[in-house]
């Protein structure tokens, strides 16, 4: 699948994975301030943004797109960061083809299962509106002010709808395939690795520096999810970003950006 993608800069690649129902559009602000020293690609994965829509939404499906994205580019290897779904995306891609992995930055997701469950502030708000109801823009900003009273969720939701004139308000991401496929997207399926015959699953590992960054106020990371990340990611490092949650890259962008960089560079 050709995606949608946004490119700034030159040099090292760096690619930027977003989460469930994010965008390339909610990355612009932190991709040009990694493109004065990064040639930057970020893209919007399948069913989100401006990328087509498919039934298929799964890692392996993601990872083929995300694939065929850099070889269109030409590029061999980049260093990757992934936020949630993207973190997940990524850490995938690291397991399966380390060679196009040079380092890894994976944001408040652990390599685990997760309950289909887990409270996701933005699926939950989402799921509160009735576009087909909204006839006019102040309608709208009602209606997402309903949905969620935090003010940065309002944003984010807001770019995930278009917009024809004054009325006509429909959704961006492919709601319909993203909701079938969710356990898809809250699992971990490790037994989906490409591991070599010689190798058994145990010893399946991303044996390069990864930075594993935590929001403080969130639970995504827990101490108990250490053991599989050091099995998995050898060399990983944990960072906490303190007074962030989830949305840690969009409630501290500098604090998220400074400690990239350090990790980076």
């Amino acid at each position: 699948m050709k995606l949608f993608f946004r490119e700034y800069g030159q040099g090292q690649p760096l690619v930027i994975l977003h989460g469930l129902l994010g965008m390339s559009d909610h990355w612009i602000p932190l991709a040009k301030q990694f493109a004065e020293q990064f040639h930057v690609v970020v893209p919007d994965l399948r069913n989100h943004g401006q990328s087509p829509h498919a039934e298929k939404f799964s890692y392996k499906h993601m990872q083929a797109d995300i694939e065929e994205l850099l070889s269109d580019l030409q590029i061999k290897s980049c260093n990757l960061i992934g936020h949630s779904m993207g973190g997940k995306l990524a850490m995938h891609l690291a397991l399966n083809h380390s060679e196009m992995v040079d380092k890894l930055i994976v944001a408040d997701i652990s390599p685990i299962d997760y309950p289909i469950d887990e409270d996701n502030e933005m699926v939950q708000a989402i799921n509160r509106m009735n576009l087909s109801s909204v006839n006019n823009r102040e309608e709208l900003r009602q209606m997402i002010q309903w949905a969620t009273n935090d003010p940065m969720l309002q944003g984010l939701i807001l770019k995930n709808i278009s917009s024809k004139g004054l009325s006509g308000f429909s959704w961006k991401p492919d709601l319909e395939n993203i909701t079938k496929n969710l356990q898809e997207i809250y699992d971990f399926r490790c037994h989906e690795f490409q591991i070599r015959a010689s190798e058994s699953i145990d010893k399946a590992s991303f044996n390069k520096e990864t930075l594993f960054l935590k929001g403080d106020n969130s639970q995504y990371i827990s101490e108990n999810h250490y053991p599989k990340i050091a099995a998995l990611f050898p060399q990983n490092k944990i960072t906490t970003i303190e007074n962030a949650g989830h949305w840690l890259h969009a409630e501290k962008p500098a604090e998220f950006y400074e400690v990239c960089m350090n990790f980076l560079l």
